[in-house]
């Protein structure tokens, strides 16, 4: 039940950001002498998501805004909280067909408990699209870190941070081990000055070096001097950018 509460709430953030209702202002973006995509707008301004997947018909080319609407439909009907996880699977399969790349996510959060790996190969295929959102670069980020993929984990974490919206702490910190565990002492010692500014605390840094040897000699590389005091414990106050 947590997977799929988790899974709701993560598909509704990218119908929110990508995927928003369509209003009477938007059918002005379907073309002239489309007809059907003019209904298919009516139906989605009502929510009226059923309708449009029961008329939907594979077999049919419609424009690419009628495919816009049609892959938004199959992505709120995934997200109802009465679908089993083969439903939700089902209906974010087709909204992949209608071009609604964001189903990968669901797929993702569909499998995260069962099976890793088919898992994370939904989102391999959804960054190969070059999303705008840092999500999926960080799952996966995260994930090559713990199987110790240093390089491939950096690749991730620096895109993650490129597309990013707003900075981010924790996204900061992941990429501080990736880039010190890559050999990027310089970017690392960036991203642990960012998040320090960002709400990460000496504690934090202190438990990693103490929990973790391949961090030990952190104190030894001149990259860290500026947290030379921090890393021997001659410090207690929490840390701030630029101290």
């Amino acid at each position: 039940m947590l997977k799929r509460c988790v899974f709701i709430a993560i598909l509704f953030a990218f119908l929110l950001m990508t995927h928003s209702p369509v209003h009477a202002s938007d059918r002005a973006s379907c073309p002239g002498m489309d007809p059907v995509c003019k209904t298919l707008a009516k139906l989605a301004e009502a929510e009226q998501y059923e309708k449009i997947i029961e008329t939907a018909d594979p077999k049919k080319t419609y424009s690419a805004e009628s495919r816009k609407i049609i892959g938004q439909a199959y992505l709120m009907a995934a997200g109802r909280e009465t679908n089993t996880p083969e439903q939700e699977e089902q209906f974010c399969l087709k909204a992949l067909e209608y071009g609604a790349t964001s189903a990968y996510m669901g797929l993702y959060f569909i499998h995260a408990g069962t099976n890793t790996e088919k898992a994370l190969g939904y989102l391999q295929q959804y960054v190969a699209l070059k999303p705008v959102d840092s999500v999926p670069y960080v799952i996966l980020g995260e994930a090559e870190l713990e199987k110790r993929n240093y390089a491939s984990a950096n690749t991730y974490l620096i895109e993650a941070r490129k597309v990013a919206r707003g900075k981010s702490g924790n996204l900061d910190w992941l990429l501080f081990q990736a880039s010190y565990l890559n050999g990027d002492f310089a970017t690392s010692a960036q991203m642990l000055d960012s998040s320090f500014s960002q709400g990460k605390t000496v504690g934090d840094l202190r438990a990693l070096i103490s929990s973790d040897p391949r961090f030990s000699d952190a104190g030894k590389r001149p990259e860290f001097r500026k947290f030379l005091s921090l890393i021997n414990g001659t410090t207690t106050a929490r840390a701030q950018a630029g101290s």
